[in-house]
């Protein structure tokens, strides 16, 4: 049996795009970075992930945005993970821009400096993460990957995961704001453990 003989499967056309069937989780980050005349950028992003296990994050971006060449031309930018309670930072932070090219929105988001890096951070998130850019990567699509290395970190202590914090009670202090692309947020409070098999190592 193929998956095409499974008749609950739908086969998507070659120009039909994958992500706007159904829905996907991803976290929903703000990145800060600097414009050329010294003001703040803010911009939402889903497409953002560690990259590997040691200090290095990326974002997919495109040129057609001020964020892809604020990161380049300054070589840093900040990762905020805003509380489920502020989602409207990040829609804030999607503004459009007038005709001045600046985004009047971003002056209701509180932010802070980074300490390490030139770039501002959104104010009272569960965690920060300055970069030193990287490597852009481009070509994929419209996109470009913006990876940089993580040269601070900074994590609220709501958000804090020691070793001994139990994950219900952590969770449902400081549920994980959650993007479900392409029209959907959730906060996420309720999880379950993963039954990871015996002898598992990543």
């Amino acid at each position: 049996m193929s998956l095409s003989d499974d008749p609950d499967m739908v086969t998507l056309q070659p120009d039909q795009p994958f992500f706007e069937t159904m829905y996907t989780a991803a976290p929903l980050v703000i990145v800060g970075t600097r414009e050329a005349d010294g003001s703040e950028n803010l911009a939402p992003k889903h497409l953002a992930i560690p990259l590997g296990w040691s200090d290095y994050f990326g974002f997919v971006c495109t040129p057609e945005h001020s964020t892809y060449h604020n990161a380049e031309r300054n070589g840093s930018f900040t990762v905020s993970y805003p509380r489920p309670e502020n989602l409207l930072d990040a829609s804030l932070a999607a503004g459009e821009r007038d005709e001045e090219g600046s985004k009047p929105s971003l002056e209701m988001i509180e932010t802070v400096d980074a300490e390490t890096v030139d770039a501002p951070a959104v104010a009272d998130t569960y965690a920060v993460l300055e970069c030193e850019l990287d490597r852009i990567v481009d070509g994929f699509g419209r996109g470009g990957l913006v990876a940089g290395e993580i040269v601070a970190k900074h994590v609220h202590t709501d958000a804090y995961r020691s070793t001994d914090a139990e994950p219900e009670a952590l969770l449902e202090r400081a549920p994980v704001l959650t993007y479900f692309y392409p029209d959907r947020v959730a906060s996420v409070s309720q999880t379950e453990a993963f039954p990871f098999p015996e002898g598992f190592e990543r």
